[in-house]
């Protein structure tokens, strides 16, 4: 099914047809709703349980925040087999019932150290299954470039939106009642997003997409959907396949991998960052996150503006190189100010770095495997950031906190400034071909 783009301009929120935008308003509200209650738990229901209510020390937080990061990758890896066996519309509601159930079995659960553990687990895997919708289910709704692009980055809005709503609000209810209440939150929050995503279905079909090929950018030299259907149906190596037979998704998969790897050797340090080397308060985290989440609305709204033609490989690597070039400002200097206009930077090009990415894997992505597709990207990216965790502590001994962050934030940058110089001329010919694939598809 191709939608096809009325004469004249449209409003932020109005799209080519009637059915279109009545879906894209579903999605994102049920979108909304489920991080929003994600967030106000993620730090305070598990870390506030163990810290403020059963004075758990470093080991126990360290033990749930893993625990925690590998059940949301295991959560996405069989999510995503799920999407494309059930389909958008049942999958949703059954993820969405699964945060509502973890955030109900908390209270049960979160009465001990244990069962925090075994609470964060279950959190975790419905987190991760969660997760899978905001990538994968603009795919379902248009093929047409423009249109994604705009959906992924109201998606990309309403995530900052709730990282800057969520904790505040888990803050007011930690005021008044014990931090496993965050979850109860959580579970409302869950409960009302099957109100608006109830009606939600697909206006494409998996197998009429495959038939007609309506996929904007999928060129002839890429094998990736045949390379896929070698592969167990309900297995991430699916995934894995179509994106490794793409020259595209190859690109943008191994260029994304290395710069996560660079970020995640921030989560560790950074307190120590600002407690040694900015010589701030714990507030200014805080303060310097919610600027981090004002830059990230604007970067999801310039990434909705840009033109289609944009949308392409080589734009996604100047967009990461910025993002570097950001984290490298952020810690560069002792200065607060410095690290402002760094961390904004950050926000900006990070939250702009989101739309574009989620859109090329949509359109280089066969349907019937955008689930797997995104699971196995989202796995890849999440055990990069993890490497760095292990060894972080090591290197700021010997080259100190910020020589550490310098570093990993030079890393963020090299590597994408390296693929365009290195492969300047495969990106011409990719950018040219996909150019071309894109005007063959609005001419239909």
């Amino acid at each position: 099914m191709k939608h096809v783009r009325p004469a004249g301009s449209q409003s932020r929120f109005s799209y080519a047809t009637p059915q279109l935008t009545q879906q894209v308003r579903r999605f994102i509200a049920a979108r909304l709703l489920l991080y929003l209650g994600a967030m106000s738990s993620y730090f305070i229901g598990v870390m506030g349980t163990l810290t403020f209510a059963m004075g758990a020390g470093v080991g126990d937080n360290a033990i749930a925040v893993g625990l925690l990061n590998l059940c949301i990758v295991f959560g996405q890896i069989r999510g995503g087999a799920l999407l494309d066996r059930m389909g958008p519309r049942t999958y949703f509601r059954l993820a969405t019932c699964a945060m509502a159930a973890s955030g109900l079995l908390y209270q049960v659960l979160g009465m001990s150290v244990g069962g925090v553990f075994v609470g964060a687990a279950v959190f975790g895997i419905a987190w991760g299954m969660s997760e899978t919708i905001p990538r994968s289910y603009p795919a379902y709704l248009t093929a047409d470039l423009g249109e994604l692009k705009r959906i992924n980055s109201l998606v990309t809005l309403t995530g900052n939106v709730a990282i800057v709503i969520g904790p505040i609000v888990g803050g007011a209810i930690a005021l008044f009642a014990p931090t496993q209440a965050v979850f109860l939150f959580m579970a409302a929050c869950s409960a009302l997003a099957l109100v608006p995503g109830w009606g939600i279905e697909a206006l494409r079909d998996p197998s009429a997409a495959s038939a007609e090929g309506d996929c904007p950018r999928e060129v002839p030299v890429d094998a990736g959907a045949a390379a896929g259907e070698s592969a167990p149906k309900g297995s991430i190596s699916a995934g894995f396949s179509v994106i490794f037979g793409s020259s595209v998704l190859t690109l943008l998969f191994w260029a994304t991998l290395l710069s996560f790897m660079g970020y995640g050797a921030f989560d560790p340090l950074e307190s120590l960052f600002y407690r040694d080397v900015l010589q701030v308060g714990a507030e200014w985290m805080g303060w310097l996150s919610a600027l981090s989440g004002v830059g990230g609305l604007i970067g999801a709204a310039l990434a909705g503006v840009l033109p289609p033609r944009l949308i392409n490989v080589r734009a996604l690597l100047v967009v990461l190189f910025i993002t570097g070039v950001g984290s490298l400002v952020y810690v560069a200097t002792p200065y607060v100010a410095v690290a402002c206009v760094g961390q904004f930077t950050l926000g900006i090009a990070f939250s702009a770095f989101g739309p574009i990415k989620d859109t090329l894997v949509q359109v280089h992505t066969p349907l019937d495997r955008i689930g797997r597709v995104n699971a196995a990207m989202g796995a890849g990216y999440n055990m990069a950031g993890a490497i760095p965790l292990l060894c972080a502590p090591a290197l700021a001994h010997v080259f100190g906190v910020q020589g550490t962050l310098v570093a990993a934030g030079v890393l963020v940058a090299v590597v994408p400034l390296a693929i365009l110089v290195a492969r300047s001329s495969e990106l011409a010919s990719l950018v040219d071909r996909e150019v071309k694939a894109e005007e063959g598809h609005e001419s239909q």
